[in-house]
């Protein structure tokens, strides 16, 4: 197949879903072509770093590996999750660049594989000869600039317009079968072969990449891998560092979200996006794995790929009482609140043994990236 992914986060951003899944795609000789997902003309205002975008050539191709291409999208308008008719033409906009781009690369038919509810308004516009709609989060439990009556309508019309779809939790499952009944439930999976790499020494790493040489001792590392965003209990996690100070708490990954009460917390490292390829060597030096998601309407959708990976370290794991994750207990350490969140880190890391961490890994193979795409493609082989 010849692929266009319209991805909901950037191709060399954090590894999530699309990557994992369209990367093994061009791996098998599929030619992929991942379009990140844009930019609109307010974006610096949240993030100034983002204005550097605004003046960079639009539509452009960049290699980025074997059968694969990334595309820079066109900046939108804003506001294309609120009003409709904006959605529109920023897809017309968009569509217009593929097109080019394909005739470049000398695509005909390809599959539009998306993660974006407002590619609904894409379908009708490319050669596209088949839609896959893989549904991944609540899109209209996000804040920001967007109507949640606006974001359900398009993603029920790409759902109902769709050649197959599916849904990465339970939660979304119900959600799109309220649309059509042939949704498949593919939840997400451990890149087992990357992250097992914790499971042996690995002498590149270097322990001042935790911390400052002048950041003091600690007994024991608690760690954390993703984006910081407002679906985190940083509440939850400065307690943790509270009643701990003589353990680290470690933060890998972007800060979405204002964090003011971790700042002044001495234990508290924030270590920023690490590379991919990096971040078996961070794990393996974690003592504990969390998972402090809030308990809300967006993460009750949530399947988190972050502890698929901790398990496949081999990792105690400590999460919150995500409805997705509840069936991996007691594999996992599920808490029932902030009291006992803070007690099982300190329970999985004194009862941790060679057993435990077999289970875990069992648990992750079981669960594997090769096994989701199985299903995926078993399913679109079926489609007429």
């Amino acid at each position: 197949m010849d692929i266009v992914c319209i991805g909901a986060t950037t191709w060399h951003g954090i590894w999530a879903r699309a990557q994992q899944l369209l990367g093994r795609l061009a791996a098998r000789g599929h030619r992929v072509l991942y379009v990140d997902p844009p930019v609109t003309y307010l974006a610096p205002l949240k993030k100034p770093a983002l204005v550097r975008t605004l003046g960079r050539e639009t539509g452009r191709l960049t290699p980025a590996g074997e059968n694969l291409w990334v595309m820079e999208p066109p900046v939108f308008l804003p506001f294309h999750a609120m009003w409709r008719p904006i959605n529109r033409l920023n897809q017309a906009r968009l569509v217009r660049w593929l097109r080019a781009n394909l005739a470049e690369l000398g695509w005909k038919q390809p599959v539009l594989w998306t993660y974006l509810p407002g590619s609904g308004d894409l379908l009708s516009r490319g050669p596209w000869s088949a839609v896959v709609y893989d549904c991944v989060d609540d899109h209209a439990a996000f804040t920001g600039l967007i109507d949640p009556v606006v974001v359900r309508e398009m993603e029920d019309a790409l759902t109902a317009k769709a050649d197959v779809v599916f849904a990465s939790a339970r939660a979304l499952l119900a959600a799109r079968q309220k649309v059509r009944p042939d949704v498949t439930l593919v939840p997400n999976g451990a890149d087992v072969a990357h992250f097992g790499q914790a499971l042996q020494p690995l002498p590149l790493f270097d322990q001042n990449r935790l911390f400052n040489r002048e950041a003091g001792s600690f007994t024991r590392i608690c760690g954390f891998v993703g984006g910081i965003g407002d679906w985190i209990d940083l509440e939850l996690l400065a307690a943790l560092a509270r009643s701990r100070p003589d353990w680290a708490l470690v933060l890998i990954g972007p800060v979405e979200t204002p964090a003011p009460v971790l700042a002044d917390l001495p234990n508290v490292f924030f270590l920023g996006r690490q590379p991919y390829a990096l971040l078996p060597g961070y794990v393996q030096h974690f003592d504990v794995c969390l998972a402090p998601f809030r308990l809300n309407t967006l993460t009750a959708s949530v399947n988190p790929v972050k502890i698929y990976e901790y398990l496949a370290a081999g990792k105690p794991v400590v999460t919150t009482a995500l409805p997705e994750v509840r069936g991996f207990a007691p594999v996992v350490a599920v808490a029932a609140g902030q009291a006992d969140f803070i007690r099982l880190t300190g329970v999985v890391v004194d009862t941790d043994t060679p057993v435990k961490v077999q289970e875990r890994v069992a648990l992750a193979k079981a669960h594997s990236w090769e096994a989701r795409l199985a299903v995926m493609l078993d399913r679109l082989a079926g489609t007429p």
